[in-house]
C-alpha cells in the first residue's frame, strides 16, 4: 500500500526559522598563540638552528666582502678658569649649558670646511681609502671623500660627561687613526686659530712679550711630560704604602680561602662517593655511628639475645626447637642492627656533605670577594700614581704662572697668562685614534645570536600568517567564528581514542566505554534536548563537502538515543553513495526509501530491524534511487507517516554542495543537523550552509565537528585521556 500525500494545514514548524538576506560572513579566527607555538616547537627550534647557521655564513660572507673597523676620538668640553692665579677651575656649568656646548662642539667637527681642510692634508692620500676617491689622472678629491664622511662620521655629545665623541668606520684598519687623528687635529687647530684671533684682538704692542711667555709654558708643560714619562714616576708616600700593604694582604687571604675551598670541595667529593656507594665509608665513619644511642641499643638487645642463645644450647642441646627459634631471633636482631647501622651512617654522609657543601659555597663567596676587592685595590693604586703625577704637573705649572703674573701688571698681561694655560682652551683631545685589533663588523658574537632571533622571528611570522590565511574548519574554535552556528561538540579521530576502537561505525554499540561512544552520547544529549523544545521528530543530517562522516555519526546518534529508550527510525536519503545500510548491518541495495515513494511498497514493508530499538529504511533498490522523488508530496507524507511511528526519525543527505536535493529534504524535516570534516572543510562554505539551512523549514539544531587531530595542541588530548582512565574504572 502506497502512501498518499494529503494536504494539510501548515504546520508552524514548517516556517523558516530565520530568513537571511544572504550568507554572513565569518568573523576573523581565534588563534591560540600557545597551541600554534607547541605544535611547531621543533620546527621553532630548527629554524634558530638554521638561523644561527646562516648568521655564521653571513659573518663568512661579511667578513670577506664588507669588513669594518671602527674608532673613537674624545674631545673634552674644559672649563676655562677666570682668573689667572686659578689652578682648578670649579665647573659651574648647568647639564643642559654643557649639552648644548657639546652638541655645537660635535657639529663643528663634521662640518663641510673642516673635512675639506682636512682632507686636503698629504698623509690622508697615502690611506687606501683615499684610493676610492681618485680621479681618471689619479688625483685625490677632496669633495667626493666629504660627500662620504659627511654621511659615515659620527660626532655626539655623551650626556651627563664633559666628553664629545668623534667616530668612524672603514674597511682598513691602519687608515682610521690617519683619518680621525687628522680631523681631530685640523678641528682642534681650527678651535685655537678662533680661540687666538680672539685674544690677538686684545694683544695690541704686548704680542712678542706674551708670545714669549706661551712658548716657555708650552715647552715646559711637553718638558715635564716628557720626564714624566720616561722616567715612569711613582709615588712612595705612605699612602701609596698603606695600598700596598692592603693588597699583599688581600693576596694572602686570597690564597689562604683558596686552600680551604679545595680541602672543603674535597671532602665533600669524597662524601658524595660514600653516599653514592663508589666509595666505602672509612673506620671512623663506622665507629662514629656505632657511637649512636640507636645503634648501642641495637647491639646491646643483640647482646643479651646472644646469651640468652648461649643458655638455651645449654639446657636444650642442639637439635631443640626452642634453640632454632632464638638463633632466628638472634638472625633477625643482627639484620635489624645492620639496618639500623646502615641508617645513621646515611644520616651522617648526609649531614657531613650538607655541612661540606656550605663550606665550599661560603669559602666561593669569599673567594669572590677577595678577587674582586684585589681587583678594585689594584686599580685604584696604579689610579693613585697617575693623578699624582698629574697632581705635580699642576703644581709646577701654578708656580710657573705665579712668577709670569709677578711680571705682569696689567689687565692684557694677565689676558695672555690666561691663553698660555692649556686648561684655558674650550676643548681637548682626551683619547686619540688608534689601530684597533678586532673588527667591528661582522662579529661571530653577535651574528650568531642576530641570526638565531632573525630565523626565529620570520619562521614564527610565517607560522602565524599561514595560521591566519588557513581558512580551514580545523578546531572548534574555528566554527564559534561562523554566525548562527552553535556547536554542539566535536568527535575525535579513532587515533586519538585511548581505548582504540576499531571502527567508528555503531562504536556507541560496539565499545561504549570509548571516548568517541561518550563524546556521541553527549552531542545525542543536546540534540534530543534542543528536538524536545522545538517538538522537532524528523531531523536530517548532512554536511557541505563528501567524506565528512555523516553515516557514522548518524549511526551512533541513533544507537544513543535509543539508548536512552526512545524508539528510533533511521532513513537512507542518500541515493548517490548509499552506505547506511551496509554500515547498520543490513542488506544495501534491498528495497527502501526510492521503492516508498515510487508507490511499489509501503513504509511498513521498508523497515528493517538494525539492533535495539533502532529501525532503518535503506535507500531502495538502484533503480528507484531517482533524486526527484526527494522532492516531492509523497515524501511529505512519508515522513508523517514514520514520525507518528518512532519517537525520533533521523535522515542520512547526501552533501549539499554536490547535491541539490540535500536542501531540499532539509526543507521537508523538522530539524537540520551539519557534520563537519576537520581539516577538509572551508569557513567561507560552513557559513554559506549555515546560512542557506536556516532559511529552510527545517530548524537548524547545530553543528557537530569530525575527526579534529591534535586538537587545540595537545589540550583536548589529555581530556580524553582522563575520560578513558575515569571510564576504565
Amino acid at each position: 500500500m502506497s502512501i498518499a500525500p494529503s494536504k494539510s494545514p501548515v504546520d508552524p514548524r514548517s516556517q523558516p526559522t530565520r530568513a537571511r538576506a544572504g550568507a554572513a560572513a565569518p568573523s576573523a579566527p581565534q588563534i591560540d598563540p600557545v597551541r600554534v607555538l607547541r605544535q611547531n616547537t621543533w620546527r621553532l627550534l630548527a629554524s634558530v638552528v638554521v638561523g644561527v647557521g646562516l648568521g655564521g655564513v653571513a659573518h663568512v660572507v661579511s667578513d670577506f666582502v664588507y669588513p669594518l673597523y671602527s674608532d673613537t676620538v674624545l674631545f673634552e668640553l674644559q672649563v676655562s678658569p677666570e682668573e689667572v692665579t686659578d689652578v682648578i677651575a670649579r665647573d659651574e656649568r648647568t647639564e643642559e649649558s654643557v649639552e648644548r656646548l657639546g652638541q655645537t662642539e660635535a657639529q663643528r667637527m663634521v662640518s663641510r670646511e673642516l673635512l675639506l681642510k682636512a682632507m686636503n692634508h698629504r698623509d690622508i692620500e697615502q690611506t687606501k681609502w683615499s684610493e676610492w676617491y681618485l680621479d681618471d689622472s689619479g688625483r685625490f678629491v677632496a669633495e667626493d671623500a666629504v660627500d662620504d664622511l659627511e654621511d659615515e662620521l659620527s660626532a655626539s655629545h655623551r650626556r651627563r660627561t664633559n666628553y664629545v665623541a668623534l667616530s668612524w668606520s672603514t674597511h682598513v684598519a691602519s687608515d682610521l687613526p690617519v683619518v680621525l687623528n687628522r680631523i681631530a687635529e685640523t678641528y682642534i687647530a681650527t678651535r685655537k686659530a678662533a680661540d687666538d684671533e680672539k685674544f690677538e684682538a686684545n694683544r695690541g704692542t704686548f704680542a712678542k712679550q706674551l708670545g714669549d711667555l706661551d712658548s716657555q709654558l708650552t715647552s715646559l708643560g711637553k718638558e715635564i711630560s716628557k720626564f714624566v714619562t720616561d722616567n715612569n714616576m711613582t709615588s712612595t708616600n705612605e699612602e701609596r704604602n698603606e695600598m700596598l700593604l692592603a693588597v699583599e694582604d688581600t693576596a694572602r687571604r686570597l690564597g689562604e680561602t683558596k686552600s680551604l675551598l679545595t680541602l672543603a670541595a674535597s671532602r665533600k667529593s669524597q662524601t658524595e662517593a660514600k653516599m653514592e656507594g663508589r666509595l666505602e665509608p672509612s673506620p671512623d665513619d663506622i665507629r662514629t655511628a656505632e657511637e649512636d644511642p640507636q645503634v648501642q641499643r641495637a647491639n646491646s638487645s643483640l647482646q643479651e639475645m646472644r646469651v640468652a642463645l648461649e643458655t638455651y644450647r645449654k639446657k636444650f642441646g642442639e637439635n631443640h626447637s626452642a634453640l632454632r627459634g632464638m638463633e632466628r631471633q638472634v638472625g633477625a636482631a643482627e639484620i635489624e642492627r645492620d639496618a639500623v647501622l646502615d641508617q645513621i651512617l646515611k644520616r651522617n654522609l648526609n649531614a657531613d656533605f650538607k655541612t661540606f657543601a656550605d663550606q665550599v659555597e661560603s669559602y666561593t663567596g669569599l673567594l669572590e670577594k677577595f678577587e674582586k676587592d684585589l681587583a678594585a685595590m689594584t686599580v685604584r693604586l696604579k689610579d693613585f700614581t697617575a693623578n699624582l703625577s698629574t697632581v705635580d704637573e699642576l703644581k709646577e705649572r701654578r708656580e710657573r704662572l705665579l712668577e709670569a703674573r709677578a711680571k705682569q701688571l696689567d689687565v692684557l698681561a694677565n689676558l695672555d697668562q690666561l691663553k698660555a694655560r692649556e686648561d684655558a682652551r674650550a676643548v681637548s683631545v682626551a683619547r686619540r685614534a688608534q689601530t684597533p685589533r678586532e673588527k667591528s663588523f661582522p662579529q661571530l658574537k653577535y651574528m650568531l645570536p642576530a641570526g638565531g632571533v632573525l630565523g626565529l622571528a620570520i619562521f614564527t611570522a610565517f607560522i602565524f600568517i599561514r595560521e591566519l590565511l588557513d581558512t580551514r574548519v580545523r578546531y572548534a574554535t574555528d566554527l564559534t567564528c561562523v554566525p548562527g552556528l552553535r556547536l554542539l561538540g566535536s568527535i575525535p579521530d579513532l587515533s586519538e581514542d585511548p581505548l582504540g576502537p576499531k571502527k567508528v561505525e555503531r562504536v556507541v554499540r560496539e565499545a561504549p566505554k570509548s571516548v568517541v561512544a561518550e563524546l556521541s552520547r553527549q552531542i545525542a544529549g543536546q540534540i534530543l534536548k534542543a528536538c524536545a523544545q522545538g517538538s522537532v521528530k524528523t531531523v536530517g543530517c548532512l554536511s557541505g563537502l563528501p567524506q565528512a562522516g555523516t553515516t557514522s555519526f548518524i549511526t551512533n546518534l541513533a544507537d544513543s538515543m535509543a539508548a536512552s529508550g526512545r524508539k528510533v527510525l533511521v532513513v537512507d536519503a542518500n541515493f548517490r553513495r548509499s552506505h547506511l545500510a551496509a554500515a547498520m548491518g543490513t542488506e544495501p541495495d534491498a528495497r527502501g526509501l526510492g521503492d516508498v515513494l515510487r508507490g511499489a511498497i509501503t513504509a511498513g514493508d521498508a523497515i528493517r530491524p538494525a539492533g535495539g530499538d533502532v529501525d532503518i529504511i535503506p535507500a531502495g533498490t538502484p533503480d528507484s534511487r531517482v533524486f526527484e522523488l526527494l522532492n516531492t508530496p509523497a515524501l511529505d507524507a512519508f515522513l508523517q507517516e514514520v514520525s507518528a511511528r518512532y519517537d525520533i526519525v533521523l535522515v542520512d543527505l547526501p552533501p549539499v554542495v554536490v547535491a541539490g536535493d540535500a536542501l531540499a529534504v532539509a526543507n521537508k524535516v523538522d530539524g537540520t543537523v551539519l557534520v563537519v570534516r576537520a581539516f577538509q572543510e572551508q569557513r567561507g562554505l560552513v557559513s554559506r550552509v549555515v546560512a542557506q539551512l536556516g532559511d529552510v523549514r527545517g530548524q537548524f539544531l547545530g553543528a557537530v565537528l569530525n575527526r579534529p587531530i591534535n586538537t587545540a595542541g595537545g589540550y583536548l588530548r589529555k581530556n580524553y585521556e582522563a575520560m578513558a582512565g575515569y571510564a576504565g574504572k
